[in-house]
């Protein structure tokens, strides 16, 4: 037998205690023992005993998965979450252990032991942890904003309450205590912007560090008559880039909440209906961007955010009077495409639950409709139902309603304003087999009350979409068939003004099949897709560009040497191959005859995209990622627009649109990589380079440092340049009879157009609950058109001088500065209760050569003098809520 030598360290810190080794029995009736390992200052929380030589080898998918059981809570017992695991219900309760390296070297011996424990009450599930470690030194701790870990040792506990191996929560604490939450969906998917309010708190000596957490029953959804819970935990080890698990499984088996280990013994929860309010209170004052004399515009606003449990697994939100002055700005960027920009959305209310509302393949909501659009826009009241019932249903339902007020009244509830829209969708599935097969519909509506006279078309019409989804799993989720479909209806108003106009209702539709291998070293999918053209997801979802026929598949090998490899960790390549067509024949007509004078049949190539990808983490974790791609020769459906100015200036529709454009083959590629992120300073580099047959160029650069210069002060700044020249940048459409093509020229410029773009973000920790973070985005682009030309055949890349005395490229020469900057104070003062002190900052200015009397007065160049040279506006709110539950 081997002697065991006991550090010092622990024996001062531990009097009459010795840490030995515990002897293992294996085949054959030999002993073994663990040696060097650190004891734990809490009793019930010492080294776990393991018997049987241990395996350097994950379980495979078949394997049993560990279990424990949880302790009930005597009547009248409680426990005080302060991290130190001194409770006497921790030293009955039974102890998870054996954990074993996640990464990188999957199956091999934990650096450092872990041991946790899992008790209840009527109100709260209970977990401790205790995260033994021989040399404190290496507990990696930095102060952030919750839900923002960054270069810290963290506990994540995993727990699946309806056992259904799909969904569950995550809860992650580091040694600080700061937390961070998400939901888990679709057997590994996270929604990281659900948010809870649960305890943890952290405690560390000479042995480790200690974690407790009180998860509140009301703050998830379970079925009280579950018999067993899912259950995973994991400890990662910041310093030495080492992730452990108490549940293993080898890297080729395809699913992750569908692996967990199991937590028994929880019985006779009540179905929690706790209602909590959280009232707050607004008040704003705006500095407007306008010259000479001003006047500040302040704003009072109060509202009202409350969450009821309807049943153990249904949960109502609403909003009323809801106000989102705290949320950072969108970026600063110039959009030149014939497509809408599609913006993140960050107001709380919808971020959170944003994914029971997805639709795979289409995004039939993007709630970015509701609320926007107007500066005097208000969201009067909203409210989701979602959750999942028992049969495996599951429920997720959306009403709102928005107005536009007279300014100053968005803050008056009792005051009604114009173009009243209420905004409806409801999304309702079945799971089968414990999530082996689903099935999902989804129903959306717009109803809107506005006059088309006065508000134009969109702001009018009502619109409505339909879709249903599918997956089936096979061969223990390895494989899977899912498939969706979707349709729309479009129905215009009528117009007041012309009793004679009937409006005519448009319809479409759309879909999507994909057969996908998830597990194993060699994994795939392949796909085909529709979209009609008349398909239109944009009142209530998003929808760049219907009109497509596209196939594709997608191919990856995984390299997962698992301490094989002196030079890698493991790595992905991946290899691309996709071809769209356009879905709907067209025919165009001449603009001023009506003669057809183009035409195209249904499957006419749009383009096709094949690359090779790859990324790779080496052993000293820096990462790298490369990729070459090559397109061929394709055509631009929307790149011509559908409309054209006539000889008075107004815009005519063109009959049957514009013609497609040619676009020349493409080949290019990306090459990056960062530091070690472990460090406490990180640096990232990428390179961008692509040209095609016509002698265009796009060059961009991004870089980034990531610097964390103590444990509560941290910056990161993120740069890039970007260099393009394209020779096909459309200006617009003009009528020309008897010439163009079929009566319009269409019209291209050759653009050099240069952007510059600068983040900056800084976050100072004044603890785990208040901060201070500053957002600082400076942009700059600006563009030089050097020649002019008309597309003169269809579907080509043939171009000709266009020829009009009055037209002057130079004209079209631009520039656009933008600078925000947003400054906020966050104050959690109680769990769930905040307060914001909020400073905002923006301005921006667009200027083309043509406004400009003299040419020398307009400044082509990229000087950061355009930044300042305008009026900024500037914003100043204070934000207070209290979080009651009732």
């Amino acid at each position: 037998m081997k002697s065991v030598k006991v550090p010092d360290y622990i024996l001062k810190g531990l009097k009459q205690t010795a840490v030995v080794g515990a002897a293992c029995l294996a085949v054959g009736g030999f002993l073994f023992l663990a040696a060097n390992t650190a004891g734990a200052t809490f009793a019930g929380f010492h080294e776990a005993e393991e018997t049987g030589e241990a395996s350097h080898e994950a379980a495979p998918s078949n394997a049993a998965c560990p279990s424990l059981h949880a302790l009930a809570l005597a009547t009248g017992e409680r426990i005080s979450v302060d991290g130190r695991l001194d409770d006497a219900v921790w030293s009955r309760a039974a102890s998870g252990c054996g954990f074993r390296v996640w990464d990188p070297d999957r199956g091999s011996p934990a650096s450092e032991q872990t041991i946790f424990k899992v008790a209840y009450d009527e109100d709260a599930l209970y977990f401790a942890v205790a995260c033994l470690e021989n040399d404190p030194s290496q507990i990696a701790k930095c102060l952030s904003r919750r839900d923002q870990f960054s270069n810290s040792d963290i506990v994540s506990i995993y727990i699946d309450p309806y056992n259904d191996k799909s969904t569950g929560y995550n809860f992650r604490v580091n040694p600080l205590g700061v937390q961070e939450d998400s939901y888990m969906f679709n057997d590994g998917d996270r929604d990281q912007d659900w948010d809870a309010v649960w305890q943890a708190e952290t405690f560390e000596d000479a042995d480790g560090w200690y974690a407790e957490l009180r998860i509140p029953f009301s703050s998830i959804r379970y079925r009280a008559d579950a018999p067993s819970w899912g259950l995973q935990v994991y400890r990662y080890m910041h310093a030495r880039g080492e992730d452990t698990a108490w549940v293993l499984w080898d890297r080729e088996t395809a699913g992750f909440v569908s692996r967990f280990g199991s937590l028994h013994g929880i019985r006779g929860i009540p179905a929690p209906r706790q209602l909590e309010v959280m009232p707050y209170m607004v008040y704003r004052t705006t500095d407007p961007s306008v010259s000479g004399p001003e006047e500040r515009d302040d704003f009072q606003n109060m509202g009202l955010d409350l969450k009821y449990g309807v049943t153990a697994d249904l949960t109502l939100n609403a909003t009323l009077q809801p106000d989102f002055g705290q949320v950072e700005a969108d970026p600063a960027l110039l959009n030149l495409s014939p497509f809408e920009t599609f913006f993140q959305e960050k107001r709380p209310f919808f971020v959170e639950g944003n994914r029971f509302f997805e639709h795979p393949g289409f995004r039939m909501f993007y709630s970015r409709r509701i609320g926007t659009g107007d500066e005097n826009s208000r969201i009067r009241y909203a409210a989701k139902l979602t959750g999942k019932t028992e049969g495996d249903v599951s429920v997720a339902a959306l009403l709102a309603s928005t107005d536009v007020t007279a300014d100053g009244q968005a803050h008056n509830i009792f005051k009604t304003g114009e173009c009243t829209s209420h905004y409806a969708i409801g999304r309702f599935g079945k799971e089968f087999n414990q999530g082996n097969q689903r099935i999902n519909l989804v129903q959306t509506g717009v109803f809107r009350k506005a006059s088309r006279d006065e508000y134009g078309n969109y702001d009018s019409r009502e619109a409505y979409t339909s879709g249903l989804d599918f997956e089936l799993l096979f061969r223990d989720r390895t494989w899977s068939v899912s498939g969706s479909a979707v349709g729309s209806i479009i129905d215009p108003e009528a117009l007041a003004s012309d009793p004679e106009y009937v409006p005519q209702k448009s319809y479409g539709t759309g879909g999507n099949v994909q057969v996908f291998k998830r597990g194993g070293k060699f994994r795939g999918s392949a796909y085909a897709r529709w979209e009609t053209g008349g398909l239109n997801l944009n009142d209530m979802g998003f929808l760049s560009s219907p009109d497509e026929l596209s196939v594709g598949t997608w191919m990856q090998y995984s390299y997962t040497p698992d301490g094989g490899s002196d030079l890698l960790n493991r790595g992905d390549f991946n290899l691309n191959l996709n071809w769209d067509g356009l879905y709907e024949p067209r025919t165009g007509f001449d603009l001023h005859s009506g003669d057809p004078i183009w035409s195209y049949r249904r499957g006419h190539r749009a383009n096709a995209n094949s690359n090779i990808n790859g990324w790779m983490q080496f052993r000293n974790y820096m990462e790298g990622w490369f990729g070459l791609s090559i397109n061929p020769e394709g055509s631009q459906r929307w790149h011509t627009g559908d409309w054209a100015v006539n000889e008075d200036g107004d815009d005519v529709e063109i009959p049957g649109g514009g013609p497609l454009i040619d676009e020349p083959w493409t080949w290019g590629g990306w090459l990056g990589g960062h530091t070690d992120s472990r460090k406490n300073l990180v640096m990232d580099l990428e390179l961008n380079h692509y040209n095609d047959a016509a002698g265009n160029a796009s060059i961009r650069v991004g870089s980034g440092v990531r610097w964390h210069q103590s444990s509560a002060i941290q910056h990161r700044i993120g740069l890039s340049f970007h260099d393009r020249i394209d020779d096909t940048q459309h200006l617009e459409n003009y009528e020309n009879p008897g010439g163009g093509i079929g009566g319009v020229s269409y019209v291209f410029g050759d653009l050099h157009q240069q952007i510059f773009d600068l983040t900056l973000r800084t976050s100072v920790l004044f603890s785990r609950n208040q901060s201070l973070e500053i957002y600082a985005q400076p942009y700059i682009t600006t563009g030089d058109y050097r020649r002019v030309r008309e597309l003169a055949r269809p579907d080509t890349y043939d171009l000709r001088e266009y020829k009009d005395n009055d037209f002057n490229i130079e004209d079209w020469d631009f520039t656009y500065s933008a600078v925000n900057v947003n400054a906020v104070y966050r104050w959690e003062y109680r769990p769930g209760s905040t307060l914001y002190l909020v400073w905002t900052h923006s301005r921006s200015t667009y200027d083309e050569r043509r406004d400009y009397d003299t040419r020398d007065g307009f400044d082509l160049t990229m000087s950061p003098d355009a930044l300042f040279n305008n009026e900024p506006e500037n914003k100043v709110l204070m934000k207070f809520s209290y979080w009651l539950p009732i």
